[in-house]
């Protein structure tokens, strides 16, 4: 009898915690790929962001828009792109586990105040069902997603340079 109870209690337990118990397991294992994957992503983002930024230097050597522009590592989870004018900018991107945060100040002419009006925009990680990962902008509408590291850095170059 008390045998039977508790094949009964088993049951139900399997029966009403499966598709949680499933989809805790498809989320530890979501974290697993964004874990082992989201730091290499972020290397590549700043190779990218370098490439691209010496690509633009070259296209305005010369230029009276020409101006300082550098990217720094500050940490292996840390880059500093800074801009004297024209647009003169002030960013931080930041890789924080599941997330890129750029943390940015810009303005149209000569260098501003970087602590005045800072902007801030976050992306996210994200696993697909076949387990590829991308990245997607956290709060927008309709998110874009950027599944290479090369699309996400054409996206907060574009972010820092469109006037």
């Amino acid at each position: 009898m008390a045998k039977e109870w508790i094949e009964n209690l088993a049951q139900d337990i399997k029966q009403k915690s499966h598709d949680a118990a499933e989809a805790y397991g498809r989320s530890k294992h979501q974290a697993g790929i964004i874990t082992t994957q989201g730091k290499p992503f972020f290397t590549s983002l700043a190779a990218c962001l370098e490439q691209d930024i010496t690509e633009i230097k070259r296209h305005l050597q010369g230029d009276v828009t020409a101006s300082d522009t550098t990217i720094q590592t500050i940490s292996a989870t840390e880059i500093k792109l800074t801009r004297s004018r024209f647009p003169w900018f002030d960013a931080r991107i930041t890789h924080n586990d599941s997330t890129i945060i750029l943390d940015y100040a810009k303005g149209l002419g000569v260098a501003g105040d970087p602590t005045l009006d800072r902007k801030t925009r976050h992306f996210a990680f994200q696993v697909t069902d076949d387990d590829t990962l991308y990245i997607q902008d956290s709060f927008a509408d309709n998110p874009k997603r950027f599944h290479q590291p090369e699309d996400l850095a054409r996206q907060i170059i574009q972010i820092l340079f469109e006037v």
